[in-house]
Parts: C-alpha cells; structure tokens; sequence
C-alpha cells in the first residue's frame, strides 16, 4: 500500500511543483543553492575565538539551567519563573499568548515538510490547507485512493475515523457476499448508524461515490427520502480494492524540518525565547494553571518525596511538543536544529554528524560535562530531559581538529552581529 501511495503522489503533483521548497517567511531564495559557490570562511583568530568563548561563558551563567543542560528562556515574562521553575520544580505558567519580537527568538516558529506533495517548507496549519486543497482536487481524478486518503488525513478524531472505516467496510463486504440483495444496495441518508459514523467525516461520501453508489430521491413510508444506492455491477476486485486501500491508508505524513541556523555566541545570547508553537497549553489550561498557583506555591514548601519531584518533573516536561538543540563547537560556533520531544537521542548525534566538515567520531555533552552515551540513543530526548531548549558541548575525539567542524553548505548559515 505504501508503495501505491508514493506512485499515486509521484504521478499526481507531477510538474506542478519544481524546485527548491522553501518557507513562506523567508525573504530571499532558499538556502544551500547548488548554483552558488560556497564560501570560504576563514578560521578565526585566537583573540576572536576567546572573545566568542568569554561571549558565551557570560550568556551561561544568565540563562537558567535544566537537569540536563542549559535551557534557553522562554518567554520575556517567564524568565524568573523558569530559573525557578528548573530550580525548584515549579513549572512554568504562560501568562500571555502574544508574538514575541522575532529579534530574541531563538527560532522563528516550527516547520514541516511533505516530500509527498511539494518541497516546501511551511508551518503545520499551511501545511493542512496546502494537504486539503491538493487532496480535493485529485479527488475529482481519481476517488478511490484518493478518498481514503482525506477520510485519514483530514479528520482529527481517530477513533471516528476507526468508527467510519469499519462500517464503510461492512457497506461494501455485505454487497460482495450478497451481491443479489438489494438491502445492502441502499443506505438512507437520514439512518442512525450513518449520520453518525459516516456522515460527519470528510471524505467518506468521495469514497462510497468510489464504490458505486449515486444520491437519489426514493419513496420511503409515506413519503420519500434521500438514499445512496449502489447502481454498478458487483466487481468484487474492485470492491475489495476499495477496502484493503482504507483499512491499509494512513494520514498524508509531515516531516519536521529542522530549520538548521548556524551562529556566534554573541547571536545565540540575544536570542533566547522560543514561539508559541513549542508548547501544548491552551488558552484555558493556561487560567487553570495561574488559578492553582497558589496551591503549588505552597506545596513546592513542603517536604516531598523523591517519587513525587519525579512526578511532578515529568508533568512538567510534558508540556512541551518541540525541543530546540544547540551544540557549541570548540571555535565558539553554534549548530541549531529543531526536534520533536519523542525523537530519539540517536536523531541529535545523526543530525550533528550531518552537518560536519567530515566524519569523525565526536561526544555531545551537558553542562555537567556527562556525555550522551550509545546506551541512550534509544532513549527520547522527553526521557532524556533535553526539553525545552538545551545547550550541548561538541568534544572531538580524533586526533588531529579539522580546520572547521562544519561542512561549507553549514558555514553559509552563520549570523554574526
């Protein structure tokens, strides 16, 4: 089925979308142009590096800490409250939902990709509307596929789409095992079990439509009603076709894009809090929360058990979906990326190792100075507590230091003051 679905996507967008993707955001063309020829940066000097270092040790000891590495403030408004919050174990509140200023972000939101669709980089909501718009008009092409497509991606509640599939399944096995009853050929637009599995979820009248079934007025009681009736001679492959495709699709799928930035120290310290899109709380989790402050105030006073600080730690962890990753480099550069809170730590090492001048083997470590071991890369980076944002230090292991650690197209990257 996977690989019905890559061909139909490969057929499909066709010549319509050419070229590098980028994001809507940006200003310019794309980064990383093959056209363009890399630029060769030199190697800074010792004083420049000590001053990038001294940069960075003086933007150390302002930004709060978490139990594994150097978090980046959230919000403005938070500050204090994180360093408490990492501290004490009193998570933080967001007081506000407003648009920080886009100069002390230190990313300016969190970005997909859909190598299915098109190469662009977009947010999740122009994601769902981009996804929409290209499923609605393939449908009009090809509705068997298609429709089962939107019937998984564009509903949100899984277990109505589990609901849906099941009884549009049932429709379509009760017409191949009794292709001669014309019971099962019929479905009253107004019956119970199909305005409330059926009806509401968008895609499944593309799909019945798929299958053989035409809208008509028919007389029912006293009076007439709306049915769908199946009007195509049984073919069961068809049929069958139709169903092995819903049962096996799945959601159009997004990537996260890890939005590499590269900087200096002096860049990394002015840009510190991280947008909206980083955490799960909603408006009304957010009243609820400041309500029980009090409350919590009070108990982060007493004495608790080494059981319930883990307790309460992981609650807090849990309100993040994104974690932002830096690694500091030896010559005081930093490589940026953006990570889901249940990737694996392996994704991090992989992620550095990609953005390197050549390979080599290399330790990622923590404020403490403990190392991100092979035993952990399994383990998430929730697990791990590399949440919201941490600091980690790049330490190579080879013998002889490459002139730069990171490859050409990661230089082009690099924001200074």
């Amino acid at each position: 089925m996977a690989d019905k679905i890559k061909s139909f996507f490969e057929k499909r967008r066709g010549g319509k979308f050419k070229g590098k993707g980028h994001k809507l955001t940006e200003s310019g063309p794309p980064r990383k142009q093959k056209e363009e020829k890399p630029v060769v940066r030199q190697d800074p000097t010792d004083d420049a590096k000590q001053a990038g270092l001294a940069a960075l040790a003086r933007l150390e000891k302002k930004a709060p800490t978490s139990s594994f590495g150097n978090a980046l403030s959230l919000k403005p408004s938070m500050k204090t409250t994180v360093a408490s919050a990492f501290q004490k174990g009193d998570p933080p509140v967001k007081v506000e939902k407003v648009n920080s200023n886009p100069d002390i972000l230190a990313v300016q939101g969190v970005y997909f990709k859909c190598p299915l669709i098109s190469p662009e980089v977009l947010s999740k909501e122009e994601w769902k509307v981009q996804i929409k718009n290209f499923l609605y008009e393939q449908v009009e092409l090809e509705k068997g596929l298609t429709s089962c497509l939107m019937i998984h991606t564009l509903n949100k509640n899984r277990d109505e789409v589990s609901q849906c599939v099941e009884t549009l399944c049932t429709y379509l096995t009760n017409i191949i095992h009794n292709p001669d009853e014309e019971k099962y050929k019929k479905i009253r637009l107004s019956n119970k079990v199909f305005q409330e599995k059926v009806a509401k979820i968008e895609g499944s009248m593309h799909f019945l439509e798929a299958a053989g079934f035409e809208k008509r007025r028919l007389p029912f009681k006293e009076d007439e009603e709306d049915f769908l009736v199946f009007v195509n001679e049984v073919d069961d492959d068809h049929l069958e076709m139709l169903i092995d495709s819903l049962r096996s699709a799945d959601a159009v799928p997004l990537e996260l894009d890890r939005n590499v930035q590269v900087m200096m120290p002096e860049v990394a310290g002015k840009r510190m809090d991280l947008p909206d899109e980083f955490y799960r709380m909603t408006v009304e989790e957010i009243k609820k929360e400041m309500q029980n402050r009090a409350e919590r105030m009070e108990t982060l006073m007493q004495l608790r058990t080494k059981a319930m600080r883990e307790k309460e730690e992981q609650r807090e962890l849990k309100k993040y979906r994104y974690t932002l990753i830096r690694v500091r480099f030896p010559d005081g550069i930093l490589l940026q990326g953006t990570f889901n809170v249940y990737e694996k730590a392996r994704a991090v090492k992989e992620f550095v190792l990609e953005n390197l001048s050549s390979e080599g083997e290399f330790a990622l470590k923590n404020a403490l100075g403990q190392e991100l071991t092979p035993e952990e890369d399994d383990s998430t980076l929730l697990e791990l507590k590399l949440v919201p944002a941490v600091l980690l230090t790049f330490a190579w292991r080879q013998p002889d230091a490459p002139a730069s650690f990171l490859s050409q197209d990661a230089l082009q990257l690099l924001q200074s003051v």
